[in-house]
């Protein structure tokens, strides 16, 4: 472990559509693939769904950049497979 950061997070699926983001650290942007028919690919009910119990968009990432230049971390990438799931972080002091 390098260090621990209390930052925002915000996190948004609409329709498979999704955006992650972490002020001044992280940033994507994915869309879902879709079918010849035009329809939004998911896997359902399969060992490969990142979060259990609900569907997984395939996608692709358009953006994907990280910038943790304090702990020598720095990349950026486009146009690489993601998988993304509806999901919920709760705190409890």
């Amino acid at each position: 472990m390098k260090g621990v950061e209390y930052v925002p997070i915000s996190h948004r699926v609409e329709g498979g559509v999704g955006t992650l983001a972490i002020d001044g650290v992280l940033q994507a942007e994915m869309e879902p693939y879709r079918s010849a028919a035009g329809n939004v690919t998911t896997l359902r009910e399969s060992v490969f769904s990142t979060v259990p119990g609900s569907p997984a968009w395939v996608s692709k990432a358009s953006k994907n950049k990280v910038e943790l230049e304090q702990y020598g971390l720095s990349w950026e990438f486009e146009g690489r497979n993601a998988i993304q799931s509806d999901w919920k972080m709760e705190h409890f002091a």
